[in-house]
């Protein structure tokens, strides 16, 4: 007898679904701002004094600043730097002579004693005070710390500077501190001496940068710190924390040394500078700040709990701002508009980093982060990579998701064009040109001409000076008799003046019985096709294998072929990708039948993760499918990784059941992850109602890091009716 549903299963699964009848995407609109050329430079800061106290009653800087400046091709009367907000006593020449200036609390515009000539130069020295200052530095009383930070433009809040990126100086800080505090800064430490400050024993500290760099790139930080002492070859590291955070520190920064030797040997070019601290501070306003050779770090994302890996791992943001010091500190973007040669440099870097020291599985999951990053923002708002447009502060480019996460992509896309090693001969070709300089994305491009020996233009014209992605429609056939499979694209995305035609070639693979067999589409002006010879019918058909490609596709194929994909691909994205489909068709039985598998037994935790998030999103009102998914969701939150687990805790809720009960009370009493802990009892108090109070009560009283516990159990019971509920909720809210 024939089970008639197993044929109407099997029928549906084999059928070759239709092109979407929407857009994959609509782009945002172009983001608002005005066009800000960067400001003409009529001179050259060569070196700049700095000596600062600190007056914590008054949240006060109180200094002078002494700057050795040269005039550049034409002479100049008028010095003007830039200061924030501040008291300026007096403006001195070498000489000790009193100079004139004014001052409308931004610029300080100092008129010399007589014209400097052209490429002459001279000492200006400032003495001024600033009084809770605005931004720049920031004094965090709960833990008498102080840092500063200088990106974009802020470090003109705190000192008189030339204070935009296309200049480059050396340095010297001296910071007086009380004499249980240290103060770090840039370069080298140069001595640390008891002084008298105003009456008051104290230690002034001073440390010198004595090779030259961007000026939003000078740091102060100042507190009760201990120093854990490492070291990269003669290269001394030291990681600056809290005397209670020693461990922490060492879990949050501890592979700064294998980062250092991974960013040295692929760029040839060994870390440059005479040392490399960072430090930890509370209330950070980024997740860190590449000041350098001195980084600072927000507390929060590097002193986590060893429960807490590997959620909180903080391995990424260490290598983040570790690139840095070659891609910002070292080369740095001449002007806000090319950012990306900063930021979208460090976060390929640390792509880079997670491949070679996690794997290629867990380098490929970054590097498709990125790109949803990159989709997610031009739906928000397509925008050029290089944009020198904003409102009121240039920070409003960094983070509409084009420098960061797009910035990466296109690094990996010529990469992976490129292979390794043309490309990283590329990179240290422009690493060792423009060191200790200032660049522009063309300096960039010019740099993989002349290692390679192609034209980079197109790519550019396309990838960073235009706008958007390739949106393919891809479609196939295949014909038994010849045993050929055609695989025929063409890009469908809306094409304006910032977006056209993309030229590519797309990697393609067809899966049989008798293995593999792969081929490249080159898809150029606007459609592309390839004919692969078969050994049999294809099992399941990739298109941009490896998933290097920024893009979306349109590509319908059954549900048999995304189900066979995802158990077999031997990349981890492929399975990612079908794992994505399938999840639109969890109607079908053989869909569901595959994530469940694939959530329980995929060898890579990302694949796993990411089936039983698909799996979480089913339609409850099928009794059968429902009693399968939950038991799927059971035997995920017993998986040997921390994020499954809290995935699985999370989606149970939505899948109520007297099983339930003893499944989540055991997760909530014992899983080793308190992130864990803290989403099922969020799906507890969701499955139980007001017979879980008692428990939530219990665990609730327990402090923990993050409020891991707390947290998602703070959500449920705000939309909770009981008093029970709203009394529990209102005394955790405060």
């Amino acid at each position: 007898m024939t089970n008639r549903a197993a044929v109407i299963d099997s029928a549906e699964a084999d059928r070759v679904p239709a092109f979407q009848t929407e857009p994959l995407i609509a782009w945002g609109p172009l983001p608002p701002g005005t066009i800000h050329e960067p400001q003409p430079r009529t001179y050259d800061l060569r070196h700049q004094t700095v000596h600062v106290r600190l007056d914590w009653e008054q949240h006060a800087i109180i200094g002078t600043t002494t700057l050795r400046l040269a005039a550049l091709a034409a002479p100049i009367k008028t010095v003007a730097l830039d200061a924030v907000g501040m008291t300026i006593a007096r403006v001195t020449d070498a000489t000790g002579r009193r100079l004139k200036f004014t001052y409308n609390d931004t610029t300080l515009s100092v008129q010399l004693a007589r014209r400097l000539a052209a490429r002459a130069s001279t000492l200006l020295t400032v003495a001024y005070q600033t009084v809770k200052p605005t931004k720049g530095a920031y004094f965090i009383d709960r833990m008498h710390v102080l840092w500063t930070q200088g990106e974009t433009e802020d470090n003109r809040y705190w000192v008189p500077t030339y204070d935009h990126p296309d200049d480059k100086t050396t340095w010297q800080i001296t910071v007086v501190t009380d004499t249980n505090e240290r103060a770090l800064s840039n370069g080298r430490l140069v001595s640390s001496r008891r002084v008298r400050d105003e009456g008051r024993a104290g230690i002034a500290w001073t440390w010198a940068q004595e090779k030259p760099a961007s000026t939003y790139l000078m740091s102060v930080v100042t507190g009760n710190y201990t120093v854990v002492s490492d070291k990269w070859h003669a290269v001394p590291l030291g990681y600056w924390t809290y005397p209670d955070s020693i461990e922490a520190v060492k879990r949050g920064f501890g592979k700064t040394p294998e980062a250092v030797d991974v960013f040295s040997r692929k760029t040839g070019v060994p870390y440059p500078w005479a040392k490399y601290d960072q430090s930890v501070v509370p209330d950070f306003i980024f997740g860190g700040m590449e000041n350098v050779t001195a980084t600072t770090q927000n507390d929060n994302a590097i002193l986590h709990p060893a429960w807490a890996e590997p959620q909180s791992n903080a391995d990424g943001l260490m290598a983040h701002e570790l690139a840095h010091q070659w891609y910002g500190d070292l080369l740095t973007t001449k002007s806000w508009g090319h950012v990306w040669l900063n930021e979208g440099f460090a976060t390929f870097m640390a792509q880079i980093f997670t491949e070679e020291s996690a794997g290629v599985d867990e380098g490929a999951l970054d590097r498709l982060g990125a790109q949803e990053q990159t989709i997610d923002a031009d739906r928000q708002g397509r925008r050029p990579i290089v944009y020198e447009r904003w409102v009121d502060n240039p920070i409003e480019v960094f983070f509409s998701g084009h420098i960061y996460p797009k910035g990466a992509t296109v690094m990996q896309m010529l990469r992976h064009q490129l292979g390794d090693s043309l490309f990283w001969a590329a990179m240290h070709h422009y690493t060792v040109t423009h060191a200790y300089g200032s660049v522009v994305t063309d300096d960039l491009r010019r740099a993989f001409e002349e290692s390679t020996g192609r034209d980079f233009r197109p790519f550019f014209d396309q990838w960073v000076y235009g706008a958007g992605f390739p949106v393919f429609r891809v479609s196939f056939a295949y014909d038994t008799v010849t045993k050929q499979l055609t695989l025929d694209a063409a890009e469908a995305q809306a094409r304006d003046s910032l977006t056209g035609y993309f030229d590519a070639d797309v990697a393609v693979e067809a899966l049989t019985d008798a293995g593999p067999v792969r081929g490249v589409v080159p898809v150029h002006g606007g459609t592309g096709r390839v004919v692969l010879a078969l050994s049999g019918p294809p099992r399941s058909i990739r298109w941009n294998k490896g998933k290097w490609i920024l893009e979306l596709t349109d590509f319908p194929r059954p549900t048999s072929m995304l189900s066979y994909q995802l158990a077999h691909d031997d990349d981890v994205l492929g399975r990612v990708e079908a794992v994505d489909l399938l999840r639109r068709r969890l109607a079908q039985p053989r869909a569901v039948t595959a994530l469940v598998h694939a959530a329980t037994i995929d060898k890579f935790w990302g694949v796993r993760n990411r089936a039983v998030r698909a799996l979480a999103t089913a339609d409850t009102s099928d009794t059968a499918r429902t009693g399968v998914v939950r038991g799927a969701l059971i035997v995920a939150l017993r998986d040997s990784d921390a994020r499954v687990r809290q995935s699985a805790a999370a989606g149970l809720r939505k899948f109520p059941s007297a099983e339930l009960r003893p499944v989540l009370e055991q997760a909530i009493r014992s899983d080793p992850s308190l992130f864990v802990r803290g989403s099922a009892l969020a799906s507890y108090l969701t499955v139980m109602g007001d017979a879980g109070l008692p428990l939530a009560e219990e665990v609730m009283a327990m402090p923990s890091w993050l409020d891991a516990l707390r947290g998602p159990a703070m959500g449920v019971l705000k939309e909770m009716p009981s008093a029970g509920a709203q009394a529990l909720y209102q005394r955790y809210a405060k």
